[in-house]
């Protein structure tokens, strides 16, 4: 996974089970030179509306994998 994919692949997350009100915050980490990656998955285990599915929830573990 490049940093690009996963840039996407986290607006894809932010923007599917986080609160439209609660997504900025994400958006500003994840236009940053270094992505806080873990941070960003922590603070998204705390905001998400709803249970992660399957796919997702193995997208998360590549993004894990590959960045922390």
């Amino acid at each position: 996974m490049t940093e690009k994919e996963l840039r996407e692949n986290l607006v894809y997350l932010i923007d599917k089970y986080v609160p439209e009100g609660e997504r900025e915050p994400f958006y500003e980490l994840i236009s940053r030179e270094d992505v806080p990656v873990k941070g960003i998955l922590a603070d998204f285990n705390r905001v998400k509306i709803t249970t992660v599915d399957e796919h997702d929830g193995e997208l998360i573990s590549d993004i894990y994998f590959h960045f922390c």
